[in-house]
């Protein structure tokens, strides 16, 4: 059985949105591409990188989802919402997959 979070490398069509109306904030749906690393993964360890990786997305997220929602606050800068949101969404990813090919290489 393949891993599932493969099929979340699909999403990375959406960064052709850009193409539509020019909005650079569209771009960072190619972060999703990451996922198709993650096609011949299978295993028990597999599962306990995943979850050492997810732990580490998580952490990012609730950190800079805190950092950016207090500067947009503080500022009261509200475009910088967009950008807020895709920071966080597509670091998430990043995060998520280098630290899962980091644990799959290293074998930590």
């Amino acid at each position: 059985m393949r891993n599932v979070l493969w099929y979340l490398g699909f999403m990375s069509l959406l960064s052709l949105l850009y193409f539509m109306d020019r909005d650079a904030g569209y771009l960072l749906y190619v972060s999703f591409a990451m996922f198709f690393f993650t096609y011949n993964a299978k295993d028990e360890r597999v599962q306990i990188n995943e979850g050492k990786a997810s732990r580490n997305a998580f952490l990012y997220m609730m950190i800079t989802a805190a950092l950016s929602l207090a500067y947009v606050s503080f500022t009261g800068n509200i475009r910088f919402y967009q950008w807020a949101f895709a920071l966080v969404i597509a670091g998430a990813l990043a995060v998520c997959v280098l630290s899962f090919k980091y644990y799959e290489n290293t074998g930590d």
